[in-house]
Order: C-alpha cells, then structure tokens, then sequence
C-alpha cells in the first residue's frame, strides 16, 4: 500500500497572504482583468472586489489549492449569475481560464510578492 496522504499533500501547500486593502484588491482585478478573459461586467466590479475581499478576510484556510477552489467557484457562481462577460460557452474551457485566474489572483497575493 502507498504512503500517499492527501491530507499531508493539503497541509503542505500552504500560502501566506501579504497585507491588503479594498482598494488594493480592486487595482489587482483591475490588471488581471485587463489581461485575462473572462471580465466582470463593470456593473458588478466594485462587488465582486467586496466579496473576495470579505473572503479573504474572513476565511482562515491557507492552503492554495483550496484558495484555487474558492476562486474558481466565486466565478462560476458569478458566471451563473450572468455577471461575466466574455466568458467562454464551454465549462471545460471555463474551468481552465478560471484556474489560471485563480492562479494569477493567489500569486499575487501571496506575501513576498
């Protein structure tokens, strides 16, 4: 039988945040969506800034890969809401641009950055 623990594998892959504000975490939406398809509709920028703030505000997990699932989720549950625009028709293809999005997000965030 392996050794293989995928509670080990969580427990090791944690981040660290760097200090942030609203208007920090608004100027980092504002780049990313600049380079990065799907965009938020202008409409809901300002509160889709206020709920990932409130997120990483309030969540206490540290581990990326489940900041990566939180991202992405925020996403689709904006996507459903019809809140995305230039999102692809293709989930697989969403899932993708989202998980590079997710990606971009906790790089940037992550202290040292």
């Amino acid at each position: 039988m392996s050794n293989y623990s995928y509670s080990k594998e969580i427990n090791q892959n944690n981040v660290v945040f760097r200090e942030f504000d609203l208007e920090s975490i608004k100027k980092m939406f504002t780049k990313i969506f600049e380079a990065y398809n799907p965009r938020i509709k202008e409409e809901n920028f300002d509160s889709f800034c206020e709920d990932f703030y409130d997120l990483a505000k309030e969540i206490p997990a540290s581990n990326e890969r489940m900041w990566r699932m939180i991202i992405t989720d925020m996403f689709f549950s904006y996507d459903e809401k019809g809140y995305l625009k230039e999102a692809a028709e293709d989930n697989g293809i969403k899932r993708r641009q989202f998980a590079i999005i997710a990606s971009v997000i906790i790089s940037k965030l992550r202290a040292g950055h």
